[in-house]
């Protein structure tokens, strides 16, 4: 074989390869039969509940509902209203799949209070919530740690049966209290009520799950020149309870200022007030006991101590309420004023308006104010520096002097600057006990004054000058005339503190109206058909008082 033989060979077998056919291409993949089918509805959370349901009816409970369910990531919330009948108990609770580790249940109100709470660290939270409670509640569960599936179910209980059903679930929660058995809650209002003072009718007592994380309010209203008081006794869990009172537009009326555990909010306004009262522990979750009473205008001025004023500052400019002033003095017979005055008047600081006091036995004073001014406080002074008058309002005073010669009016403001008018006339109102003792006659005529105007009701009857003392009482006897009333307002002044007023029947002994006060108070008492003869008594509280009583015959 020659050399090039190899080389030959190699060749040939190289177009040999060249000359094979090639492999056919790989075949496309076949196409789907259909897209995958979505089905439209939420996760089937139902089996989450176990026999829970089925147990709870064999104790009492009715049929099952379903309030809530879906995925819940956490910090998620979930939850619905559940309406319950009044005479009923409602149990409810919140099952979840394994992933989510802790869910907490709670029971609201309409207003955003809890009234029935379990967060305990488990899955498995459980509330019963028993009259009384609000006929409608939001129930509601919260993710504490993990995420997966959770259901809210509820089921309706008969009271008879709640203890039953509540041990066969193992129902935490709470079931509120009523504050009608709450220990020691009559003799808290007693003591407080003889404390404040004044004629006070309870309008509602609840009892209101509390929390240090986030406050809890309840509906508070006052009535147009009207009071209310609050009394909040806490149970053992919480401690250190704040007390704010709001109005409609979240400003802030009054605050409990007491430094015991129990809390009190008085409050008074000449205008209509719908707001609401926020109570909050410092210290630990359970439950507050609240008492509301409100009272009239009047039982302002028989109250012992000082009340917070919800005050509304005046809508009219100086000269628009000065004229509203004048036209109603008018009408009620009292002639031009003799003194003017005006002026600003400057929060953290007096004013001082002197005035010459003559004409009549008394001098009638009017502090008139214009927007935007609010709380004025006033007291007269004579040359010698004995007070002769002191009041204040939400939007000016009235104020009565019994004492001729030169005084000073000092003014100042609590609430917000503004101008002032200082309208000075005669008292129509005359007698010569009123010079005799001057404190105790001006503060009679302004408790026997209108809580508006200042204006005196009908027609001036007898006045009485009388020694009060706490161990003896002074009497006098009164005549009402057929279809008309007797009102009788006193006033004191002197070494002692307090007073009581009392009117009865004279022939029945049937007490028909009763006051107390610190410097002042006032009852009334009317006949029917037929004339009616009265008794009036009056004593002093502690130490002895000189008092002067002015009675006034009004219509019915």
């Amino acid at each position: 074989m020659t050399p090039r033989a190899p080389a030959a060979l190699l060749l040939a077998a190289l177009v040999g390869c060249s000359a094979r056919p090639s492999a056919p291409p790989a075949s496309a993949p076949s196409p789907a039969a259909a897209p995958p089918r979505v089905v439209a509805g939420p996760l089937e959370a139902r089996p989450l509940l176990g026999d829970l349901p089925a147990r709870a009816s064999r104790y009492g409970a009715g049929p099952l509902a379903i309030v809530a369910s879906g995925p819940m990531a956490e910090g998620e919330r979930v939850g619905a209203f559940v309406e319950v009948p009044k005479d009923v108990c409602l149990l409810a609770y919140a099952r979840s799949s394994a992933s989510l580790e802790d869910i907490d249940l709670a029971a609201f109100a309409e207003e955003g209070n809890p009234i029935a709470v379990d967060e305990g660290p488990d899955p498995k939270p459980t509330i019963l919530v028993c009259p009384p409670h609000p006929e409608r509640v939001y129930v509601a569960a919260h993710a504490a740690a993990g995420e997966g599936l959770c259901v809210i179910a509820a089921q309706l209980v008969p009271r008879e049966r709640a203890d039953a059903v509540g041990r066969a679930v193992n129902a935490h929660g709470a079931t509120p209290k009523s504050p009608e058995s709450w220990p020691g809650l009559d003799d808290h209002v007693r003591a407080h009520r003889a404390a404040i003072g004044g004629t006070w009718e309870e309008q509602r007592r609840v009892a209101v799950a509390v929390d240090a994380r986030a406050p809890s309010s309840v509906a508070l209203s006052i009535d147009e020149g009207g009071c209310a008081d609050v009394v909040v006794v806490p149970d053992d869990d919480v401690a250190v309870v704040d007390v704010d009172a709001f109005d409609a537009d979240g400003r802030l009326v009054a605050r409990a200022r007491d430094s015991v555990a129990v809390r009190s909010i008085t409050v008074c306004s000449q205008a209509a007030v719908a707001g609401s009262l926020q109570v909050r522990p410092h210290v630990g979750r359970g439950l507050v006991a609240v008492v509301i009473a409100k009272a009239k205008g009047d039982s302002a001025r028989e109250m012992l101590t000082r009340p917070d004023v919800a005050w509304v500052a005046s809508g009219q400019p100086l000269d628009a309420a000065r004229a509203a002033r004048e036209r109603v003095l008018g009408k009620a017979g009292y002639g031009a004023a003799t003194t003017t005055h005006a002026g600003q008047l400057q929060l953290g600081r007096r004013a001082t308006v002197p005035v010459t006091l003559a004409g009549a036995p008394c001098a009638r004073v009017d502090v008139v104010a214009g927007a935007p001014l609010a709380l004025v406080e006033a007291a007269i002074w004579d040359d010698g520096g004995a007070l002769l008058a002191s009041g204040d309002g939400a939007d000016g005073a009235v104020l009565f002097a019994c004492r001729k010669g030169k005084a000073r009016i000092d003014l100042g403001t609590r609430g917000r600057p503004g101008p002032f008018s200082v309208l000075v006339r005669p008292e129509r109102w005359s007698d010569a006990a009123f010079a005799a003792h001057p404190l105790a006659a001006s503060r009679m005529l302004a408790r026997s004054s209108g809580p508006a105007s200042g204006a005196h009701a009908g027609k001036a009857g007898v006045v009485r000058h009388a020694v009060l003392e706490p161990a003896r009482r002074y009497v006098h006897d009164a005549n009402i005339p057929a279809g008309q009333c007797v009102a009788v307002a006193v006033g004191v002044e002197g070494e002692g503190t307090g007073l009581e007023l009392r009117a009865f029947d004279a022939v029945t002994g049937d007490e028909l109206d009763r006051a107390h006060g610190q410097d002042a108070a006032a009852v009334r008492a009317c006949a029917g058909p037929a004339a009616r003869s009265i008794r009036v008594e009056a004593r002093a509280t502690a130490g002895k008082l000189d008092a002067v009583l002015g009675e006034r015959l009004i219509g019915p």
